[in-house]
């Protein structure tokens, strides 16, 4: 049998080619804790501790799918995001710090929200894949009247799981928004947040081969030479669906953020912001759909 130290210092050994050497140890830590269910400071504890036959077993298939370029995230199944553990496999996108980034400056837009009981704000998430933006936002806000989209029907099912799981009341529609921006059985919504896929085909040999190999392609790279095919069908969206005074709210490439802010400013919208991410890029758009009603 195996104790949880070599267990530990084996998958840094293996991973070692494939990863930096602190990100192996982050895959390692992980990974030992969902086998075993002890805490970075019970490990230090216990790591003279031996894994039992059935952790044996997982340890082993884990290991396998990693040397085979999985990332932890689908080999566990599970991701953390804004503290919550969120379900993930390949039907969607393993959920990233940026995303996170979106959320907490849109927690801090309406961290004094005008909404209430009697006036709910709407909110909807387009492009949601797992449901980490919805979620996180419905927990946030739990008088917020969410809804979430997306053209998948595979990452939709996920999306319930999630909310499910993690209790939040969310209205789920299938719907591709380059092909369906009227949306005409959708009502009008106070905000629209959305991270679309952004990221243009001729950029792909730039990503981790593991991203490539294993997260939904149509995710991340839009389909033709336009980066910002999804963000002008979202500004169509917003002309039907955007009350007057509501916020749009996207993630974006560092290379088009400043495209993104002039359809904005072409379309309607004021007080057009980028926000930058933790690594200094330009990451996050907003703008307020002007007028005061729809």
């Amino acid at each position: 049998m195996m104790r949880m130290k070599e267990a530990y210092q084996l998958i840094q050994q293996r991973l070692q080619s494939m990863y930096e050497p602190r990100e192996a140890s982050r895959i390692a830590e992980m990974v030992i804790e969902k086998i075993t269910g002890y805490t970075r400071t019970e490990r230090l504890v216990h790591h003279e501790k031996l894994l039992n036959a059935d952790q044996a077993v997982m340890f082993e298939q884990d290991l396998k799918e990693l040397e085979g370029g999985k990332p932890v995230q689908y080999v566990l199944g599970e991701c953390w995001f804004q503290n919550m553990l969120f379900k993930v496999d390949e039907r969607v996108l393993i959920p990233r710090p940026e995303t996170e980034e979106l959320v907490e400056f849109i927690k801090a837009h309406y961290n004094n929200n005008p909404c209430s009981v009697d006036n709910p704000c709407k909110l909807i998430d387009i492009g949601t894949g797992s449901g980490c933006i919805a979620v996180s936002l419905k927990k946030a806000f739990p008088l917020f009247e969410v809804w979430a989209v997306d053209k998948s029907i595979k990452a939709l099912e996920l999306a319930k799981e999630n909310a499910n799981k993690l209790d939040a009341k969310i209205s789920f529609k299938q719907s591709d928004i380059l092909e369906e921006s009227k949306n005409d059985s959708l009502p009008a919504f106070n905000i629209i947040v959305s991270n679309p896929p952004y990221i243009p085909q001729d950029e792909s040999k730039e990503l981790e081969k593991h991203v490539i190999a294993f997260e939904p392609n149509e995710a991340l790279f839009v389909t033709n030479q336009d980066p910002l095919e999804f963000y002008k069908a979202i500004v169509e969206f917003a002309e039907h669906h955007l009350l007057r005074g509501g916020m749009i709210f996207f993630e974006t490439h560092e290379k088009y953020a400043k495209g993104v802010i002039q359809l904005l400013e072409e379309n309607e919208f004021e007080q057009v912001q980028i926000k930058k991410d933790l690594q200094g890029k330009d990451r996050i758009v907003s703008g307020k759909r002007m007028g005061a009603s729809l």
